[in-house]
């Protein structure tokens, strides 16, 4: 079943206009275990880092699963950052916090349940096509997932906490 959530971080818009060189657009979602304060940890996570400014994130999205549909519905959220970090730091970064919020090595199989996922949308209008990293990510504008959350991310009025 299809349903919105809101919390003190989800959705949220920053008030200032403090920014480093990087704007990243993230996606992040999962279906095992308390998906909602885990995203709100990240949220904080990132709010106490000093590579990162949250910018904006998105209402939290319940939604059926794809793929591989014989599993709980999946909770997804967009959050737009800006950071000093480079494609590749953040790209390393992310697989570090995936795990460290309980996320497996190693998946079971493609679109297999998860704790955590979370994939870089866009990183600035970089362009990139590797093996193991696209950017923009790969069939974002095709997901339901991703475009119900990014277009209520944008309609969130500036300065609300």
């Amino acid at each position: 079943m299809r349903a919105l959530y809101f919390s003190h971080f989800f959705p949220y818009k920053a008030s200032s206009s403090f920014t480093f060189s990087n704007t990243v657009l993230l996606g992040i979602g999962g279906n095992i275990g308390d998906c909602k304060r885990r995203f709100e940890s990240l949220w904080r996570w990132f709010a106490f880092n000093k590579h990162f400014f949250i910018l904006s994130s998105s209402p939290i999205y319940k939604n059926p699963p794809f793929g591989f549909e014989n599993q709980k519905d999946f909770y997804n959220a967009t959050m737009t950052l800006s950071t000093n970090l480079s494609i590749v730091d953040l790209f390393r970064l992310v697989f570090y916090l995936e795990r460290r919020f309980g996320r497996s090595k190693k998946r079971e199989f493609k679109n297999s349940p998860r704790t955590l996922d979370i994939d870089i949308i866009f990183f600035n209008d970089l362009i990139l096509k590797h093996p193991y990293l696209k950017i923009p990510h790969e069939k974002w504008n095709k997901r339901e997932s991703v475009l119900i959350p990014l277009f209520l991310e944008y309609l969130t009025p500036k300065g609300r906490k």
